[in-house]
């Protein structure tokens, strides 16, 4: 019985993958070139169709420990249920779940199971984790296909789908579907960004930064204190503080350690 059921799970993802690519690249082109919410979502519900998991979350940012009203929205749009919306925005308590977790260290697609059983070698679910993946469940849901999406700023975004599958089913909906799932993620957010008005910046901060500045950051960067800096660069630690602080001010970063991820974030210094 378990080998026949493999066998037609089998069979049903070679014959999505063969049936679907064409529809699949259209649904995603029609997301990259909405001009609007509107029709970007509809065309995320006809991406969601294609690969039946019907159920699409989203958020500009996983790590950020605050609500965020766009991310509730669309979740209310898609139809997750208001308790459902409130937990997740309770607590910090997305920045616990597993898949915003592994957002953070993964750069392509990947499925996450909501049952315990199913994580095999990974944590089981706990507390408001464990609450909140019960009533997914409760809809209807076994598993969650996950895009995440990188951002200037060290900002990662999230797309995912929830659909019945078991585990198995959604990798292997994240494999072949992989390529038009980061086009999908990659517009929807771009147009999110676009929504919000945000500037781009990099060309901004290279100007906006001193010869001085650049050299403090640089070497701020590679890890050394503030001392290290002075005596590399041949001025007083009073100095260095006064240019690092200038460095956050223009970044617009909440701290030098901020300041110093953005710039690696852009690609303006390296780390190591």
């Amino acid at each position: 019985m378990a080998a026949r059921r493999a066998k037609a799970r089998a069979e049903k993802a070679a014959a999505n993958q063969a049936a679907d690519p064409v529809a699949l690249q259209a649904a995603s082109l029609a997301l990259a070139r909405a001009g609007g919410l509107a029709a970007a979502e509809a065309a995320l519900a006809q991406l969601a169709g294609l690969i039946a998991m019907p159920r699409a979350i989203w958020t500009p940012d996983v790590a950020a420990p605050l609500h965020d009203p766009a991310a509730e929205s669309f979740m209310r749009r898609q139809g997750w249920p208001a308790e459902i919306v409130s937990a997740m925005g309770e607590g910090g308590v997305s920045l616990r779940m597993p898949l915003n977790i592994r957002c953070r260290f993964e750069h392509l697609p990947f499925a996450i199971s909501l049952y315990d059983e199913h994580r095999k070698h990974r944590a089981p679910y706990s507390g408001e984790q464990k609450r909140v993946a019960a009533m997914m469940q409760a809809e209807g849901f076994n598993a969650v296909v996950v895009v995440p999406v990188r951002l200037p700023y060290a900002r990662i975004a999230m797309l995912g789908f929830a659909g019945p599958q078991v585990l198995e089913e959604a990798r292997e909906i994240a494999a072949w579907a992989a390529p038009h799932l980061l086009a999908a993620g990659h517009a929807f957010t771009a147009l999110h960004e676009r929504l919000l008005r945000r500037p781009p910046m990099p060309e901004a901060h290279r100007a906006a930064l001193t010869p001085r500045e650049w050299d403090c950051l640089r070497l701020a960067a590679q890890g050394f204190r503030e001392a290290e800096i002075a005596a590399r660069s041949g001025i007083k630690p009073t100095t260095v503080r006064y240019h690092m602080d200038n460095v956050v001010a223009k970044l617009g970063a909440r701290s030098r350690a901020h300041a110093v991820a953005i710039a690696a974030q852009l690609g303006l210094v390296a780390t190591g």
